[in-house]
């Protein structure tokens, strides 16, 4: 039987200020035609998508009424009219109208919107984390750090490396105080919590974890980011900006540590992936150093672009950014969208509306 999906993207029309020039620009159109042109190549799916925000919650619950659709695709990691801070907001109105929908859910979006709160999380487990000290938006004095520099300068809330650039390492406290500001008005600007992390430069490999599945079913895959420009961290415009040299230099490489740290890597994050409530799939990205791995954040309902890294982990070896395999695209998305109605299937026991074949 044909499964009948709605995938929910953000707004196109409306600014977004993580985004070069605060916009969706001709290379982030690319990514949605590329999306539809490999879930095009999966069989007994149709698929619509949606993208109008300001009536979003109306076809919401005109699907509510119609049963239109078996569930929503969301991927909507941009937040509810392109606002980071409402990412969390989706799932709720999702769920509001008794929709089902894939990835996480609103409690997991919330809790990981705060990288202090997860660090704490991850510590209370034993699972090694940077020092850090959160310097809140209203602070005047910048306190004495917990350790020595060089600092990493970053906010606390937020996604898509806004406001990290070439000035997020610091190396004395007249730089960290400087970079704190440029971040806060930056952060004002948009209107979203001005909330700082400060926290120790690690300067070792940076691998990420990439989870797609549920429970005691998850694919784990790991990468390692191989920066090869002078700055040593994905910046916002490694992500967003094609004019940079960092949007072609770093590519990602299989992990060249020991296979000890690799298998301690795995462990933390199929304990964070339950901890936090992640569902479906997500990322976690760590920092080498002396020889252990330590968390930096965690992604739950992470970039699912073709060259973004849940893409680049699960098609290790096959990814060029150069030589793009629609197809390999196209069997990431449908693993996804298979763990969704797997985990569906055994939470509701085949509700109305839900016609999910094996």
């Amino acid at each position: 039987m044909v499964k009948k999906i709605c995938v929910l993207l953000g707004d196109t029309k409306l600014p977004d200020p993580v985004k070069y020039n605060e916009k969706f620009n001709p290379e982030d159109f690319e990514v949605i035609e590329r999306l539809k042109d490999a879930l095009s190549l999966l069989e007994n799916y149709e698929f619509d998508y949606f993208s109008n925000h300001e009536i979003l919650e109306e076809k919401l619950k005109e699907a509510s009424k119609t049963k239109k659709y078996d569930y929503f695709f969301n991927l909507c990691d941009e937040g509810f009219q392109n606002h980071l801070e409402m990412e969390a907001y989706i799932p709720m109105l999702l769920e509001r109208h008794k929709l089902l929908y894939t990835g996480s859910a609103t409690r997991c979006l919330e809790i990981c919107y705060d990288k202090h709160a997860v660090k704490a999380i991850a510590k209370s487990a034993e699972i090694p984390v940077s020092k850090d000290i959160l310097i809140g938006e209203e602070d005047e004095k910048i306190r004495d750090l917990p350790f020595n520099f060089p600092a990493f300068i970053k906010p606390n809330y937020g996604d898509g490396s806004f406001a990290i650039d070439k000035n997020s390492p610091v190396y004395n406290l007249e730089q960290l105080k400087k970079q704190v500001e440029v971040i806060r008005e930056r952060l004002k600007k948009v209107r979203m919590k001005a909330d700082i992390l400060a926290e120790e430069y690690l300067l070792g490999e940076e691998i990420t974890t990439a989870i797609i599945g549920n429970n005691n079913e998850l694919d784990i895959r790991l990468l390692q980011e191989n920066f090869g420009c002078d700055i040593k961290f994905n910046s916002s415009d490694a992500k967003w900006n094609p004019n940079s040299n960092e949007w072609t230099l770093t590519h990602s490489i299989t992990p060249t540590t020991s296979e000890e740290i690799k298998e301690k890597i795995v462990k933390y994050s199929r304990y964070l992936f339950r901890r936090l409530e992640c569902r479906d799939y997500a990322r976690f990205d760590f920092r080498m150093d002396k020889n252990a791995p330590y968390l930096l954040e965690a992604n739950p309902n992470c970039g699912w672009c073709w060259d973004g890294h849940l893409v680049r982990a699960f098609l290790l070896g096959e990814y060029s950014l150069n030589s793009f395999s629609l197809k390999g695209y196209s069997s990431v998305l449908e693993k996804i969208l298979k763990t969704a109605e797997k985990r569906l299937l055994t939470k509701n026991k085949k509700p109305k509306g839900l016609n999910i074949t094996k």
